[in-house]
């Protein structure tokens, strides 16, 4: 039978007998009730060994004498305690020497052109970035070009398609 079909089964597979549990008591009472039925009991059906009962106690003695064992104490949270203490300090120990080695703050010229070609910084956002780090010196300043709309319009015509020029 699969699994999903059990939540049909309405049935729950155990029969008695009709009327069984209203005349179950008058029907146990009539038996104990036969004296004929008891006396037929000889015996319980329960044995003990002879002499069972008179050596039972030297038999225990004789197993609790006999398996005497030193008694070992476990302190599994001292010792989890310590080893923790342990892994701990090494990790510590380890981050320390082995963070001493790198020094982050050491950068190549090359390095810092790269990151500010592969960047969409212009000049004026650059040089915000450059005064907020106070990396300009006192006297820096930017210069600004002017363009005369006659040199804007040869250089576009000069360097770029019409369709292009067109179609922005």
């Amino acid at each position: 039978m699969k699994n999903d079909k059990l939540h049909n089964i309405k049935s729950t597979g155990f029969k008695t007998p009709d009327n069984y549990f209203e005349s179950f008591e008058d029907k146990l009472f009539e038996r104990i009730n036969d004296e004929a039925s008891l006396k037929k009991i000889k015996d319980t059906g329960f044995k003990a060994p002879k002499d069972y009962f008179k050596s039972l106690d030297d038999k225990i003695f004789e197993k609790i004498n006999k398996e005497e064992q030193p008694v070992i104490k476990l302190n599994t949270r001292k010792t989890l305690y310590y080893v923790a203490g342990i892994a701990a300090s090494l990790i510590l120990l380890l981050a320390i020497f082995i963070g001493k080695g790198t020094n982050t703050e050491e950068f190549s010229a090359e390095m810092v052109e790269a990151y500010f070609e592969d960047s969409d910084l212009d000049s004026y956002e650059l040089a915000e970035l450059l005064v907020d780090a106070n990396m300009l010196e006192e006297d820096f300043t930017l210069t600004e070009t002017e363009f005369s709309e006659d040199n804007l319009e040869s250089y576009l015509l000069e360097n770029t398609d019409i369709e292009t020029i067109l179609q922005q």
